[in-house]
């Protein structure tokens, strides 16, 4: 036998297991739910900008700065026309991640330090650009507006700079219904300060395609010029700036991505649909595109045929009757997020489709003077509830807890701190589904009294 085949074989199922398990690490913190206004510094590390460099000078252009959006460790999306139709005289710089979130080792921060609640001072990412795909709906048919993938040179090094999270079809049907999204954006046009720079938060109310088509032809305005469109109410929306949806499992999902909109006149604007709305190229017709191309960009080339690729990862043709009961389950971070169980590293749309996010709870010790902290906590969802993913986070990753339990109705999960100086917090959450008739007949007999 061929071992170099094998080994061929071996390899390529790694990439795309590990591949496809990236696009289910996103931003899904259900403790974050901030306020209108201007943001606090890590709050949404994702979105970034392009720069316009003079080709002469090497000076970036005064008032045009186009936002993209990480949607993978070395892939940003934003507009095909504002990455490919530049202005004149200027050429394309630098991907900037204006709020970068530097790991503990990164910025050599001692233990002792970490330990006395210091983090990592603020910084930005200039990350120069390898390739730029626009969606051949853009390069082959002409679409005035669509999206374009931008590899980046490398990946980001840091683990807290975990991407936006692509929607769902679950999500994207609930926001027809409520309508209710938010925008992040820059409060500056062209970034320059980045001490001083801030991130804002702005709810609008979306519409969707045939709401706008309706609303243009009343107003009298022309074609929108793209082929899956979105509007909503304000005005003055930078090229590029996403729209942005949270799930009821805490994911942030990208909805939209900003075309362009007239500029603000008045204060009154800001909250009402407009004669001429802000449009968004709708980002869920592009997911297949978005995946295709990431993947393409990782497999080895060439590559073996024989493995399928199906959206929770690789999957080998092995008879359920060779598997054990009860697997161990996966574990690993999302950014400074424990996660425990096979269910935690699907994607949303798996997630979503199969559990029910049904616990959530804040715990903060407060300690004068510094304290230790030793945790045990045992929680019981009942035998009809299967406890499929387990969700801890902590202040940083230097704590390395143990969940013990998942897959069944009853965990625990234990870790102990070093001494902190004041308070210490963390969150645990958790998704279920319903318990099956074979699991429910093994755990009928252990309901006793005293059984927690």
């Amino acid at each position: 036998m061929n071992y170099n085949i094998i080994f061929s074989i071996i390899a390529a199922v790694r990439l795309v297991s590990s591949n496809i398990r990236d696009f289910s690490i996103c931003h899904d913190d259900f403790t974050l739910k901030p306020a209108d206004g201007i943001l606090k510094e890590h709050t949404f590390t994702w979105l970034a900008f392009v720069q316009y460099l003079h080709v002469t000078t090497g000076l970036p252009h005064h008032s045009i700065a186009p936002r993209v959006v990480l949607v993978h460790s070395q892939f940003v999306v934003g507009t095909a026309t504002d990455l490919l139709h530049l202005p004149k005289n200027y050429k394309l710089g630098n991907i900037i991640f204006g709020d970068y979130e530097r790991e503990e080792n990164e910025c050599d921060l001692t233990y002792m330090q970490t330990k006395m609640a210091e983090k990592c001072p603020r910084a930005y990412m200039e990350m120069p650009i390898s390739d730029i795909t626009p969606h051949p709906e853009y390069s082959r048919f002409g679409v005035g507006n669509s999206l374009a993938l931008v590899k980046l040179l490398r990946p980001l090094k840091s683990q807290y700079m975990v991407p936006i999270c692509l929607p769902s079809l679950e999500e994207r049907t609930r926001k027809k219904r409520n309508k209710a999204v938010f925008m992040i954006d820059y409060i500056s046009t062209v970034p320059r300060d980045f001490d001083t720079e801030r991130m804002g938060k702005k709810t609008l109310k979306m519409y969707t395609h045939k709401e706008c088509r309706r609303h243009r032809s009343k107003s009298r305005l022309g074609s929108e010029g793209v082929t899956h469109v979105l509007c909503s109410s304000g005005c003055g929306v930078r090229p590029g700036a996403p729209i942005v949806s949270q799930n009821v499992d805490g994911g942030f999902e990208l909805i939209g991505v900003a075309a362009g909109g007239a500029p603000c006149t008045r204060r009154s604007m800001r909250r009402k649909l407009i004669s001429e709305p802000p449009l968004y190229i709708d980002v869920y017709p592009y997911n297949n595109w978005i995946v295709n191309v990431v993947t393409a960009n990782k497999l080895p080339k060439p590559y073996s045929q024989n493995f399928m690729l199906v959206e929770g990862g690789s999957s080998m043709g092995i008879h359920s009757g060779y598997l054990r009961k009860r697997r161990k389950m996966k574990a690993g971070w999302k950014s400074r997020t424990y996660v425990v169980g096979d269910y935690c590293f699907k994607t949303v749309k798996r997630q979503q489709r199969s559990t029910s996010f049904f616990y959530s709870e804040n715990f903060e010790v407060k300690a004068d003077p510094p304290a230790k902290l030793n945790v045990i906590l045992k929680l019981s969802a009942g035998i009809d509830c299967t406890i499929v993913c387990a969700k801890l986070k902590l202040p940083n990753r230097l704590i390395v807890p143990e969940i013990k339990g998942v897959g069944g109705y009853n965990i625990t999960v234990t870790f102990k701190t070093d001494w902190f100086p004041y308070i210490f917090y963390f969150n645990l959450g958790l998704n279920g589904k319903n318990t099956t008739a074979a699991d429910f007949a093994t755990w009928i007999p252990e309901r006793k009294p005293g059984f927690w």
